[in-house]
């Protein structure tokens, strides 16, 4: 996943304040973000930002709802960006 500009950083911002449990962000290197935290939330918005497309790190939410959160953003950014 990449964030691409301010908007959708917002957007992001705003899906993970809507989650109820743990939010991980996995990098390849293994390091891991839980974005639920306020301190590792803007670590892990960091390595978003810096990454390549190549090493995208992915994310995995831990209950179906904030699952749906994330589909609804992929949607949104995914209809903003046609």
């Amino acid at each position: 996943m990449k964030i691409r500009n301010n908007e959708e950083l917002k957007l992001f911002e705003e899906t993970l304040d809507r989650c109820s449990d743990s939010v991980l962000l996995v990098t390849r290197q293994g390091e891991q973000y839980d974005l639920a935290d306020p301190a590792q939330r803007y670590l892990g918005i960091a390595e978003l930002l810096s990454r390549t497309v190549e090493e995208e790190p992915e994310l995995f939410t831990s209950s179906v709802k904030d699952e749906m959160a994330f589909f609804e953003y992929f949607d949104a950014v995914e209809k903003k960006s046609a």
